[in-house]
């Protein structure tokens, strides 16, 4: 199919091109030419320095910014998996040299060096990447020492990351094991340098973690720390220890890491984030792992002076149990004093009254004076023997069971002797009681009736002492030894008994 031929132009059009036979471009076509012409003439690549100037990054991940100096300024592109290589992040005023190919941007025509990679200047990109990371995890908190874990003080097993060929774990297996021979250690080889490191770093601490939560119930099995080590290098050789996927694992575990990378000068982003570093691999082990040696000694010194205490604290002990025995025993008697002294008191009133009566009385009493002095004799043993237990249990806890046995028998027996001479007071107090109501019995009334004598009395009660006092007629009444006999006077007549 031939293709139609153009319009002819208007009148105006051609003088205004002044008899030119070309016809006029679109602006696509202007910029498709310019771009045609930028390839032939110019390099493929260039290498361009200057400064950072309004750094953005948009929705879609890629950034734009503008290259300048003191002359000019170019207007730059940084596509988003270029963007993801770098190994700093970018930022205004920061000096770079940057790589790329110039080209037009066709629908605006826009000038524009599409950049393929940065290099910082006056510091390399890893530098500069490990203080940007440094800014950005202090700032999230990670650094700080109120967020790190403490470290166990006898750790029963550790693991060890590190690679499983060179010095370092021989040098670390042998400071750990003589200073805590006993000691349990699991190893998690990795590779300590390159791309992977990292990542095997971060594979390492997961199963740990998860090793030790699947064995809960083990304490054996149980690690309790992670050392992470690793010999010295160069700042690319301890990239892998930069990263900040690794620095995030570190935080998240829930044993605690601590770190021994490199030499003293040498500082990681693992070091800041871990809960302990160390100078060198061999100085984190002297820092975690304990020495069996000084333990031993420390706890020597400490058995002496808790022994120390322990004999003071027992004869503090045994003095407050005398002193307590000493009250006791001194109760006792004041108690005894006092009944004997009640006991008295009966018996005179006894004296005083209808023998028969007070008798009975008497007897109520002393039962009842029995049971209150028994009952708080009970209750004065049952709260000394209460107080004596608990003596008891704490020198059981600050003395040899076998001596607190032997004194404890001492109390009881103490305690059984006191009670027999409670008991032994009270029945000489009843046996005088009783030897004073037969007296009085003896001598009482009741006992002349029972040997054959009467009381014969008038109408009114009173005792009839002589004949004189009734007259014929009279009612009287006479008591015997067993009834009374109701009679009236027949004959009052004064004799003699005998």
């Amino acid at each position: 199919m031939q293709a139609s031929p153009d319009p002819p132009l208007a009148p105006e059009i051609a003088e205004f091109l002044g008899g030119s036979i070309s016809r006029p471009l679109s602006v696509g076509q202007i910029n498709s030419l310019i771009n045609q012409t930028l390839d032939e003439a110019l390099p493929p690549a260039f290498f361009v320095q200057g400064e950072i100037s309004n750094f953005r990054t948009y929705d879609r991940g890629h950034a734009f910014f503008t290259l300048k100096d003191n002359a000019a300024e170019l207007p730059c592109v940084l596509w988003k998996d270029a963007l993801a290589r770098l190994k700093f992040r970018p930022k205004d005023g920061l000096a770079v040299i940057a790589r790329g190919a110039v080209r037009l941007y066709e629908p605006q025509g826009k000038l524009q060096l599409y950049v393929e990679t940065l290099l910082p200047q006056g510091a390399g990109a890893l530098e500069l990447a490990f203080r940007q990371l440094c800014e950005k995890l202090r700032g999230e908190g990670l650094f700080a020492q109120e967020r790190k874990r403490p470290l166990p003080r006898l750790p029963e097993h550790i693991a060890i990351i590190t690679s499983r060929t060179g010095d370092v774990l021989h040098d670390v297996l042998t400071t750990a094991w003589r200073r805590f021979p006993g000691l349990s250690v699991s190893l998690f080889p990795v590779r300590v340098q390159g791309a992977q490191a990292a990542p095997d770093i971060i594979r390492a601490i997961e199963l740990i973690n998860a090793y030790s939560q699947s064995h809960p119930e083990s304490q054996k099995s149980k690690i309790a720390l992670i050392l992470l080590v690793r010999g010295g290098g160069s700042l690319e050789d301890l990239a892998a220890f930069n990263d900040e996927t690794l620095a995030r694992a570190i935080c998240a575990s829930a044993i605690p890491i601590a770190t021994g990378i490199g030499h003293e000068p040498d500082t990681t982003i693992a070091d800041l984030v871990g809960d302990l570093r160390g100078p060198t691999p061999t100085g984190i082990a002297e820092l975690t792992i304990p020495d069996v040696r000084a333990i031993w000694s420390e706890l020597a010194a400490k058995g002496a002076i808790l022994t120390r205490d322990l004999r003071r604290m027992h004869t503090a002990a045994e003095n407050r149990l005398a002193l307590a025995a000493s009250r006791l025993a001194h109760a006792g008697a004041a108690a005894l004093r006092e009944r004997r002294g009640k006991v008295d008191v009966l018996a005179r009133q006894v004296e005083r009254i209808e023998p028969r009566h007070a008798i009975a009385q008497g007897w109520r009493r002393l039962e009842e004076s029995e049971r209150r002095l028994g009952a708080a004799a009970r209750l004065r043993l049952s709260r000394q023997a209460d107080a004596v237990k608990r003596l008891a249990h704490r020198l059981e806890l600050l003395s040899p069971r076998a001596d607190l046995i032997r004194r404890r028998d001492r109390l009881d027996h103490a305690a059984a002797r006191l009670t027999a001479a409670l008991q032994n007071r009270l029945r000489t107090s009843h046996d005088r009681l009783a030897a004073t109501a037969d007296q009085l019995r003896i001598v009482s009334p009741t006992a002349i009736l029972d040997r054959g004598f009467s009381i014969t009395t008038d109408k009114e009660g009173n005792i009839l002492r002589s004949a004189e006092q009734v007259k014929k007629g009279d009612p009287i009444t006479t008591r015997l030894a067993e009834g009374t006999i109701h009679s009236t006077v027949g004959k009052a007549r004064q004799g003699l008994l005998f």
